[in-house]
């Protein structure tokens, strides 16, 4: 035993019987302690803080984990000093608001993604932390994290989901679902066979078609509903199978998704019968009269029609609309020998309108869209399938003769921004001078610094001289639209 080790005993029993009792030890030559004037009682508190401090340093350290691995070596380069300093204003000190710091968060990733750089390691935990409670900026993360964010977020719970990018994407299917899929319960089985189906169409199909007679109806139902990602003409005889099963839900889940194909042998069916009901009317102005149709045949049963309930009977209309859904648009031009939108002139009816367009969205048909708008259908949900310029186009004529019954915040909204500029010019205008409108202002002012483009800044700059005085709400907005436009620019500059 060492003359230390000797030392460190006889501290401990000083220490358990007292000082009054047992003189504290002296300190061993090599330690270099001075034990000084003190009483008795000082010198065994120094040897005990000393012995305690060589009883921690001297501990030996935990046997080494295989939990944690260290991170892989870099394969980007970190982004420049200049770039660092501007994401670290913007989440440490953002001089924008909160959404438009976002916006240039995620601009500042898109931006060093396309650079094939990274983020830099001393940023990594915050821009993590920032990026977990944000989906817009989480899915802009990418490739940006590098090798060391990656292993960082693996190492935290909170962060771990955001670990699903372009350069290391997680597989979206287990390989063995087929297998196990038919002892899945009914919610996990809905949900496999829903990323099953994305992944491989005709794998998942195929499954569905040799499961059928054991699936339960429920997972039948959601497998057929499941079917509309890739859904071709390859699912029709499944589909055709559907209707005929006992199970009401499959078969109301097999006609939702062959109204969906308006070249199937349904289809085919449904014309025929829309062309029964509908009658081209009038000498000087023609248009259209839609009959109601009789009640369902077995067959019309089995295509999707209602069927007639003992005692109660459903009206007339619902079978028309069903057959309207159901039907190829084309057979409404076949009838009247016009495009579409001479077509929708001639038709009067507004439910039969409705129908129309139900139809249109279920086919995401952008000619018939288009001329459905131009009619003046109000459904805004038309206006996202028209294509990008003439849903600008159309948005800025809205906003410039706004119309009753259109939700132009929720429009503009959901619009991708930044704006077109003529977007961005018709939204300037309806908010300064004389057109001022109280209420689309309020409505439009925290969409401004994220959806003006930078070349409408000497029009912004206009804009704030010309604002009702009382407009301070968008006076905050266009000011803080130059600064959104200037950090912008410093952005670009710091990845060149």
């Amino acid at each position: 035993m060492s003359a230390v080790d000797r030392w460190l005993g006889d501290v401990a029993t000083s220490a358990l019987v007292g000082s009054a009792r047992r003189e504290p030890p002296s300190a061993p030559p090599e330690l270099q302690l001075e034990a000084g004037d003190q009483s008795a009682e000082h010198r065994l508190l120094a040897a005990a803080a000393v012995a305690d401090a060589l009883s921690r340093g001297g501990a030996p350290l935990p046997p080494p984990s295989d939990a944690a691995l260290g991170a892989a070596a870099e394969v980007r380069t970190a982004a420049s000093d200049r770039a660092a300093q501007l994401l670290t204003l913007l989440l440490t000190q953002p001089p924008v608001s909160k959404a438009a710091r976002d916006e240039l968060v995620v601009e500042w990733l898109r931006l060093a993604d396309a650079a094939d750089q990274r983020v830099p390691w001393p940023l990594l935990p915050v821009l993590l932390d920032f990026a977990a409670g944000r989906g817009r900026v989480a899915t802009a993360l990418g490739g940006t994290l590098g090798a060391r964010g990656r292993w960082l977020a693996g190492l935290n719970e909170a962060w771990s989901a955001l670990l699903v990018d372009a350069d290391e994407p997680r597989p979206a299917v287990e390989v063995d679902w087929v297998e196990a899929w038919p002892t899945m319960s009914s919610a996990e089985a809905a949900a496999a066979f829903a990323l099953g189906r994305r992944a491989d169409p005709a794998v998942a199909r195929e499954l569905l078609e040799a499961q059928w007679s054991t699936a339960s109806a429920k997972v039948r139902a959601d497998a057929l509903r499941a079917l509309a990602p890739g859904l071709s003409t390859a699912d029709e005889p499944l589909l055709e199978r559907a209707l005929d099963d006992r199970a009401k839900s499959v078969r109301e889940a097999a006609a939702a998704m062959l109204d969906r194909l308006p070249d199937s042998a349904r289809a085919a069916r449904m014309a025929g019968r829309l062309r029964r009901l509908v009658h081209v009317k009038g000498l000087l102005v023609r248009h259209l009269e839609v009959d109601v149709p009789d009640a369902p045949d077995e067959a019309a049963v089995r295509d999707g029609l209602t069927a007639p309930a003992k005692g109660v009977s459903p009206a007339p209309t619902v079978w028309l609309s069903q057959v309207v859904r159901g039907a190829p648009l084309a057979t409404w031009t076949d009838i009247t020998g016009r495009d579409p939108a001479a077509t929708l002139t001639m038709v009067r009816d507004a439910d039969v309108l409705a129908w129309i367009t139900e139809a249109v969205l279920d086919r995401s048909d952008t000619d018939w869209a288009v001329a459905l708008v131009d009619h003046g259908a109000p459904d805004p949900r038309l206006l996202w399938l028209l294509p990008e310029e003439r849903r600008a186009r159309l948005l800025a004529d809205w906003v410039e003769r706004p119309a009753r019954g259109r939700d132009l915040r929720g429009l503009l909204g959901d619009a991708p921004r930044p704006w077109p500029d003529d977007l961005g010019r018709a939204v300037l205008g309806r908010i300064q001078g004389d057109r001022t409108d109280p209420s689309f202002g309020y409505a439009v002012a925290p969409l401004l610094p994220v959806a003006l483009g930078p070349g409408l800044a000497p029009e912004v700059e206009r804009a704030l001289t010309r604002l009702p005085e009382d407009a301070s709400h968008l006076r905050r907005a266009l000011t803080e639209t130059l600064q959104l436009h200037a950090f912008r620019t410093s952005l670009t500059e710091a990845f060149r």
